[in-house]
């Protein structure tokens, strides 16, 4: 299965770029509830990190020690950024 490796790039970029507008939020002095950014901030690191473990999978390598959950998550994530293939 071929993928859409700018999509890719592109989608961890803008990840990066939210997670740091959060954690500058974050670093500035409370003045209301942050639970839901801090919620924020963990699905936005969590996706992250399923990005990376695709990206490492297409190159052969293991993003985590765990092979069965980089295979999993893999799997589940690069049908995302598949390539359609003419017949």
């Amino acid at each position: 299965m071929k993928i859409e490796m700018m999509k890719l790039r592109a989608d961890r970029r803008a990840l990066e770029t939210r997670i740091r507008a959060i954690k500058a939020l974050l670093r500035t002095k409370w003045t209301a509830p942050m639970a839901a950014v801090q919620r924020e901030l963990h699905a936005c690191k969590r996706e992250a990190t399923e990005l990376c473990i695709l990206r490492a999978w297409l190159r052969g390598k293991l993003h985590l020690a765990d092979a069965a959950r980089c295979r999993e998550v893999a799997e589940r994530r690069q049908v995302a950024y598949a390539i359609e293939e003419a017949a």
